[in-house]
């Protein structure tokens, strides 16, 4: 018996199959969750330069914004849809100066975001926002179904929509 090939055969039986095994998305779930942050920010740096509109990234980690999109300031959060079909979106600080947040969910077949006013996020708006640790205030999270996000096509139209409410 070769032992290596017995513990692998265990590892197989107690290992659960994943809803991103073999599918498109699938490397996403690889990447460190340190990355996946930069990976969110730089897809929508590319995806709406794609339709002509305008993005910067912001210099540091230390900007009090992540992207600054036609004029407004965005801080971008990026997840995985987790086991029971949520998102959770990690470390948003409401003590930060942007204008929007903007929750980017990547599905095994599918990408998804949605994106609300910071006050509408302070306010309870967006979803409720839950401490990251107990006994902090400073960073939260937040959590969404795939039914409250919208079709990543959508975002181009909601970002000209948004720009021109404000003009």
């Amino acid at each position: 018996m070769n032992s290596l090939d017995l513990m692998l055969e265990v590892i197989r039986d107690h290992s659960p199959v994943s809803k991103w095994s073999g599918a498109t998305l699938e490397p996403f779930r690889q990447v460190a969750n340190t990355n996946r942050g930069d990976i969110g920010e730089d897809f929508i740096v590319r995806y709406l330069e794609h339709f002509d509109i305008p993005v910067t990234k912001s210099e540091s980690r230390v900007y009090p914004w992540d992207l600054d999109i036609a004029g407004l300031k965005f801080e971008v959060k990026t997840a995985s849809e987790d086991r029971g079909g949520s998102f959770q979106f990690n470390h948003i600080r409401l003590d930060r100066g942007y204008d929007y947040l903007l929750c980017l969910g990547v599905r095994p077949e599918e990408i998804v975001f949605n994106a609300w006013r910071k006050g509408d996020v302070s306010e309870g708006v967006a979803g409720t926002l839950v401490r990251m640790a107990e006994g902090q205030s400073v960073t939260h999270k937040l959590t969404k179904r795939p039914d409250d996000m919208r079709s990543i096509e959508d975002l181009p139209d909601w970002i000209r929509s948004v720009g021109t409410i404000l003009n």
